[in-house]
């Protein structure tokens, strides 16, 4: 197994992870189940370290689709750009989860300010998430490619 390998498994987990848990966020809040966001903030940490293998492992899908027919490098290149910010948005996401389920081991419940901290960057997350992948679908697939990713890549 190489890195394209780990990469193309790994990616699904930021962008899936974070849709999932924004789900679970949002009925954990509506339900006021604590439980619910404790899992939630636990599993926004165990994202956040998949996020960082998933960066890391970027590189060598990179280096391994350069030069083949048919990858945009334009698009390539606008993916690994919007991934950066992807993972430092990631590492803040992941840093206030652990801060937040922490806190639950010395109080009952979150102040309402953190919640709404949580599920904002959530909705954030899944929104770049998202993105992210729709550019890196788009690296090596042209068939998916429209008028509108042309126009992307050149605004960056």
């Amino acid at each position: 197994m190489t890195t394209v390998h780990l990469h193309l498994l790994l990616n699904h987990i930021p962008i899936l992870g974070s849709i999932f848990i924004t789900v679970l966020f949002i009925v954990a809040l509506i339900y006021r189940n604590t439980f619910l966001q404790k899992v939630s903030l636990w599993s926004l940490v165990v994202i956040a370290l998949f996020t960082a293998a998933t960066y890391l492992t970027g590189n060598g899908a990179e280096q391994a689709v350069q030069g083949l027919p048919g990858v945009s490098q334009d698009i390539m290149h606008l993916h690994k750009s919007v991934a950066k910010v992807g993972l430092a948005l990631m590492f803040v996401t992941g840093v206030i989860a652990l801060a937040g389920a922490l806190f639950y081991s010395f109080k009952p419940k979150l102040p309402r300010l953190l919640l709404v901290l949580v599920l904002f960057i959530l909705l954030l997350n899944s929104g770049v998430f998202a993105y992210i992948g729709y550019l890196g679908g788009q690296i090596h697939h042209p068939e998916i490619r429209g008028s509108s990713s042309q126009h992307l890549s050149q605004m960056y």
